[in-house]
């Protein structure tokens, strides 16, 4: 900023940046959660469409002229311009998103974390957007046991660990018993039917009984461990995979937790459930929607189980 500029406005730089109808509530508004891709997409869009109209508006200048920096005034103008666009698109903006003070360090866990619904919400447009695929069998690769197994749409299941025998044979087959939702439990065919409405999927999550708990598990955490389940390794369509995690977002006790990594080093945000027995935790890949890791007790809150899914995906051939 010039001195020319100090004498003309007697504010600093700072002030003078942020002189302009809005800041203050933007300012109030302090450091959100990154927006998601989509918004960002129309923000990138709506910011380029200001510049060229205020490029339009600007005179010609002469090459002497295009040598000295450009007036404080006009670019307070410019940052006002880009600040309303980033409002329009449900960004909101700090000192530090304009470049007058360093951006603060991410979030770590625990501190502010975005609400479940919020998260959950973003990552459901990223599930609806993926495609469907094709192949003959439902493959999923699981660690801590390096597992394979292949299932057919006729529900036989292949299951593998290299290195291993089952009865002096190198694979294990038999027919998948289907995946639970609540009180359904149903086949391949059975997911293309289910409901993909986020309301009628939470109803569904929510009348999970006692009777069907596994082990010790509570009624509430089976619920949520199923609709997980779903999520990292059935051969759910992308439109019921959005249904789910909206569901979920809606599920009480459900919240966001930091960003950790899984068992096999991938990065991902922590999405925890607080049951009867004990923390449910799952690591979730927002930018893919693909749930990496599942850790859920089991008996109590000390004995847990652990599910990294390494793979899950269609494919036409097993092996």
């Amino acid at each position: 900023m010039s001195t020319h500029d100090v004498e003309e406005t007697g504010m600093t730089e700072r002030q003078a940046l942020l002189d302009f109808p809005g800041a203050e509530a933007l300012q109030a508004a302090g450091r959100v959660e990154p927006p998601s891709a989509a918004t960002l997409a129309r923000a990138h869009a709506a910011v380029e469409e200001a510049a060229r109209e205020e490029s339009g508006r600007a005179p010609r200048r002469t090459a002497a002229a295009d040598a000295v920096v450009t007036p404080f005034r006009g670019r307070r103008r410019v940052v006002a311009l880009l600040a309303a666009v980033a409002v329009a698109a449900g960004i909101t903006v700090t000192g530090a998103t304009m470049g007058t003070a360093p951006a603060p360090a991410p979030a770590q866990p625990g501190t502010r974390a975005r609400p479940a619904s919020v998260f959950l919400d973003d990552v459901a447009e990223v599930a609806a957007a993926r495609s469907a695929g094709a192949g003959t069998y439902w493959k999923v690769h699981t660690a801590p046991f390096n597992a394979y197994e292949y299932i057919s749409r006729s529900m036989e299941s292949t299951y593998l660990v290299p290195g291993r025998t089952f009865g002096g044979k190198a694979v294990r087959k038999g027919h998948f018993p289907g995946w639970r939702l609540g009180s359904k439990r149903v086949d391949w065919s059975g997911l293309d039917r289910l409901t993909t409405d986020p309301a009628s999927l939470l109803r569904l999550i929510e009348s999970t009984t006692k009777a069907s708990a596994d082990g010790d598990e509570d009624a509430a955490t089976l619920g949520f461990v199923q609709a997980a389940t779903l999520l990292a390794n059935a051969p759910a369509r992308p439109e019921l995979r959005s249904g789910l995690f909206k569901a979920l977002g809606r599920l009480k006790g459900v919240s966001v937790g930091g960003i950790v990594k899984d068992d096999a080093g991938r990065t991902g945000t922590e999405l925890v459930f607080h049951g009867g027995v004990g923390v449910t935790k799952v690591i979730i890949d927002p930018r893919t929607s693909t749930l990496l890791e599942l850790s859920e007790p089991w008996r109590s809150e000390r004995d847990q189980r652990r599910a990294t899914y390494l793979f899950a995906g269609l494919t036409d051939k097993i092996g």
